[in-house]
């Protein structure tokens, strides 16, 4: 588990990508533990990080080893968290995203961002019982409008369609969208905010 830990009131948990926790990871986590939040990250891989033009092995490698029951892992660190801080958030990005997005009906949870979670389509008939901003990219590999139409309607989310592409947040990636990933940061921003 990599980690940023300074004995501040509140934590976040990021779920990294399928490449592991890489250069972008790692300044998120700084990026975070700097806005006062303790900040642990679980290394879901558990190997060397892949490159991103390993995209293919490296989606292989989460979906054969760990998959996206790891959010029974995470629901346990949230309870271990919550045992220390006052509030636990969760942000979880692509793979990390949908695994946040799995713990949303903990009960200990206080708030889950979600960016661009391409796989919670296969979980859409969960209901939240924390606060939920999903962020998704609107060139993604799925319907994105008719699934955030099936989210709509439900209590305690908040949804945003970016106009860009799948990893639009990650500077390091090809996706990487300026203007998109600042917006994505200043909803992510208010939200937590918000919910503090």
């Amino acid at each position: 588990m990599y980690r940023k830990t300074c004995n501040n009131k509140n934590a976040v948990i990021i779920l990294h990508e399928i490449y592991g926790i890489n250069c972008y990871i790692e300044e998120i986590c700084t990026e975070y533990n700097l806005q006062g939040f303790d900040v642990f990250c679980p290394d879901i891989i558990q190997r060397e990080k892949f490159l991103y033009s390993e995209k293919t092995e490296a989606y292989q490698h989460f979906i054969n080893n760990k998959g996206f029951e790891y959010y029974k892992v995470i629901e346990d660190l949230i309870s271990k968290l919550k045992l220390i801080y006052d509030k636990v958030y969760i942000i979880g990005f692509s793979v990390g995203a949908t695994i946040a997005w799995r713990c949303s009906q903990h009960p200990k949870c206080d708030g889950i961002v979600c960016c661009y979670g391409s796989r919670i389509r296969d979980y859409i008939e969960l209901q939240p019982l924390c606060p939920v901003l999903l962020l998704f990219a609107k060139q993604d590999s799925f319907d994105v409008e008719y699934v955030a139409e099936q989210l709509a309607g439900k209590k305690n989310i908040d949804i945003h369609i970016l106009q860009a592409s799948h990893g639009f947040m990650d500077h390091y990636s090809d996706c990487f969208n300026k203007e998109q990933a600042q917006i994505s940061k200043i909803c992510i921003r208010k939200f937590l905010n918000r919910n503090l």
